[in-house]
């Protein structure tokens, strides 16, 4: 078990920011780097390359180094945490005025600035409910983040509209080395979709079936069964009735309906060719 241990316990000079393993490697994530370059927001010194972008938790599409779509954190040398929280971490997205972390109620754990899409926090390691302890030749400052969400209450049950989040981050210093850890604990994924896209198709057959008992219809018979596709081409003559079905393949969601508008025939596979013989009006 580790001991609770002051930021002064670090010994030595605290060094900059270890470098990724493969510095070649740009750090481009769709989910996490996707960020409109109007709403980009400029991550590290200027000038910095793609490793320096890598080892501070950045993205990097090859001329800039911006903060993505998720919680960055980051570790000084002088002993402060950097907490950038950006809206789009969730989905829905998070509300970024309902951010606190352990020591909430104390004034460095407000945002230092804040804009449309990202909450900025800046403070020390010994600030806002900092938790310390020695962990080997480590000496590791943690804290905690959460986002709170409301509950509306209505005839139908309890519904919330927001995300909830919550994520463990960490700053470990040692006489060689400074890192950050962030380990998220919960979010809330979007529920699934009452209705959602999927292989929906439409089949035209026409009816086969024939009277073959005394008093039946043939327009109720003519749907006992189906003409196959080496039944085709059918023929009929003019005025002989055709029996029409159209319906939908592959649907799972019950309240899907097909209305019809018009359906014919032509003497051509171009639909829009003439002469038309109409099947259905106003199906």
């Amino acid at each position: 078990m580790g001991t609770t241990q002051n930021p002064q316990a670090v010994k030595g000079p605290l060094p900059q920011f270890p470098g990724p393993h493969d510095p070649q490697k740009p750090v481009i994530s769709p989910e996490k780097c996707g960020v409109d370059d109007v709403d980009r927001v400029p991550c590290g010194e200027p000038g910095i390359d793609t490793a320096q972008c890598a080892a501070i938790n950045c993205c990097f599409d090859g001329q800039q180094c911006y903060y993505g779509k998720t919680v960055t954190v980051q570790c000084t040398i002088d002993g402060q945490f950097v907490l950038v929280v950006a809206r789009d971490t969730t989905l829905p997205r998070l509300s970024l005025d309902s951010i606190s972390l352990l020591g909430g109620s104390d004034a460095p754990c407000s945002a230092v600035d804040s804009n449309a899409d990202f909450a900025f926090y800046q403070f020390p390691v010994t600030a806002c409910g900092i938790r310390a302890m020695e962990l080997g030749d480590h000496v590791v400052y943690e804290n905690k983040m959460s986002s709170s969400y409301e509950v509306e209450v209505g005839p139908l049950g309890a519904v919330t509209r927001d995300s909830h989040y919550e994520l463990y981050f960490q700053c470990r210093y040692a006489d060689a080395a400074v890192a950050a850890l962030a380990v998220q604990l919960s979010s809330s994924n979007p529920p699934m979709p009452v209705a959602a896209s999927g292989p929906l198709r439409v089949e035209l057959r026409l009816g086969s079936g024939q009277c073959v008992t005394k008093g039946c219809v043939q327009a109720q018979a003519a749907y006992a069964s189906y003409y196959s596709d080496a039944d085709y081409p059918v023929t009929k003559v003019l005025r002989e009735p055709v029996y029409v079905e159209v319906r939908i393949l592959g649907r799972t969601y019950p309240n899907i309906a097909l209305v019809l508008g018009c359906c014919w025939a032509t003497s051509s596979s171009h639909p829009f060719s003439t002469p038309q013989w109409d099947l259905l009006v106003d199906g």
